[in-house]
């Protein structure tokens, strides 16, 4: 007999924002330095995946939301391999990443799949799907993580990490709280006790009118904010999603620059994307003076002694990117004075609670709050902390992983910053309305970095970019931003 079990308030969000246009799935890339052996991979997945019992379930809509069906899992059905055509591997498979991003799973199956690329370079290829309402993109990556080993023929899980010394800032807003970090973040009355009230209460759902009225203090925050510049980015998104990540920028040279300049390693590598966005605004033929990227970033609001590892427990916080400064080593120094200005001011920071109340309104008031976000925001920012050690996944090394939340609503650009084994990346998800080529941005992180540290050891050599598109539409700069808050 199926065990049935009602989504909570928080799961239930992702479900009710998701549009054909912009599905909330949490995409992930692993590259393999060998072949990956199906076999092991689907002993690994029944050990360590299905234990968890949300993999195991199915979700069945109703009059009151939604719930949660226990059923039997085909991995035949969760497995999938897949082909490359000839030519270009790399550009290959961001084409194939970025077609299934746009794919939605089966309604009829527990909302994740993996796709295999039995043969890809000299090894493998795997990317994973999985869907925002069995957790946030902070707990699935831990997930994924838990699937790995730290050696070829080592069966033990990773340790969960704690979360309690991150080595950066970026790594902090993703580390697990202490009850005193929680109750210390100022989140405006009504919403943080809503919200505390779904965390102890997770399958409570409110009343239109309780939720709109908490709801109403977060739009309040948004509405306050002078609108973000009206860039490339803003649009409708049409439902083609396209993807690329930069070629690996090395921790020590990262590191060392961060040093050469008293800044931080976050500085320098939002500094490098900054810079190749506005790169990529010049070539397209917009303005760029005066021009600011406000992004969303998820902060992780689980208590450290949590047991629970799944569900959707993060709220967001805003920091605008100085775009529109032209000079590299300028733009450093201001996107520096912001992240440590953000970092200061943590502790007090109003962490946004939009997607903890959202789908618990009205349809009407959903698309307003989302059309407000993509009014006042351009992107989502995510920083992923992988191992610091090269892991194994069923016996093949993992050489590159590349994960990205997805962008709610209007919004058609999701950013990755990924630290994995020594090296940093860059990924783009993007909606092709916005962005049609994105690897004309990520291309251009490499050339970046050099542009600061022009005697820095960069390798692998960063690929050619694409042909850029046609320019779209001219930038309307805006008066220079206020300090984020």
């Amino acid at each position: 007999m199926s065990k049935l079990e009602r989504l909570g308030s928080l799961d239930l969000t992702w479900l009710q924002i998701e549009r054909d246009t912009n599905l909330m799935h949490v995409v992930g890339v692993l590259l393999l330095e060998t072949p990956l052996d199906r076999q092991r991979l689907e002993e690994r997945l029944q050990t360590r995946l299905l234990r968890l019992e949300r993999f195991g379930q199915h979700v069945l809509r109703d009059s009151a939301g939604a719930v949660w069906e226990s059923g039997q899992v085909d991995l035949n059905a969760h497995i999938v391999e897949l082909t490359l055509p000839a030519g270009d591997e790399r550009a290959a498979l961001e084409a194939t990443v970025g077609e299934l991003a746009a794919r939605p799973l089966d309604p009829t199956r527990p909302l994740w799949q993996l796709h295999l690329v039995r043969h890809y370079q000299q090894g493998s290829a795997l990317i994973v799907r999985i869907h925002h309402c069995i957790a946030d993109g902070i707990a699935l990556f831990s997930v994924l993580r838990s699937l790995t080993d730290a050696g070829p023929d080592d069966e033990t899980p990773p340790e969960t990490p704690t979360g309690d010394h991150p080595d950066n800032f970026f790594e902090q807003l993703c580390a697990p709280l202490t009850r005193g970090m929680i109750e210390s973040i100022k989140i405006s009355g009504a919403f943080w006790a809503k919200y505390l009230s779904l965390m102890l209460n997770p399958q409570q759902v409110f009343d239109y009118a309780r939720a709109s009225a908490a709801l109403a203090l977060e739009i309040g925050k948004l509405t306050g904010l002078q609108d973000d510049s009206l860039t490339f980015l803003k649009g409708q998104p049409q439902g083609v999603k396209r993807v690329s990540w930069s070629t690996p920028l090395p921790e020590d040279a990262v590191q060392e620059l961060a040093d050469n300049t008293g800044t931080t390693t976050d500085a320098v590598l939002l500094a490098c994307l900054s810079g190749a966005l506005h790169d990529h605004l010049r070539n397209q033929g917009a303005a760029t003076a005066g021009v600011e990227l406000r992004t969303l970033m998820p902060v992780n609001l689980r208590n450290a002694e949590a047991d629970d590892p799944l569900g959707n427990r993060s709220g967001l916080m805003l920091i605008e990117l100085p775009v529109g400064i032209a000079d590299p080593r300028e733009r450093l120094a201001e996107t520096h004075r912001r992240v440590d200005v953000f970092a200061k001011a943590y502790d007090t920071q109003r962490a946004l609670g939009i997607f903890s109340l959202i789908g618990q309104t009205p349809k009407a008031v959903q698309q307003q709050t989302l059309r407000l976000l993509a009014a006042k925001t351009s992107a989502l920012l995510c920083h992923v902390q992988g191992s610091r050690q090269a892991r194994y996944l069923a016996g093949a090394k993992i050489v590159e992983e590349m994960f990205w939340s997805p962008a709610p609503g209007d919004l058609g650009l999701a950013i990755s910053i990924v630290y994995y084994n020594g090296h940093y990346q860059v990924g783009l998800l993007s909606d092709a309305a916005m962005v049609a080529e994105p690897s004309t941005i990520t291309s251009r992180i490499p050339a970046q970095f050099t542009a600061l540290a022009p005697d820095a050891n960069m390798a692998p050599e960063a690929p050619k970019p694409k042909a850029a598109s046609k320019p779209r539409r001219k930038v309307a700069p805006r008066k220079p931003a206020s300090k984020p808050t």
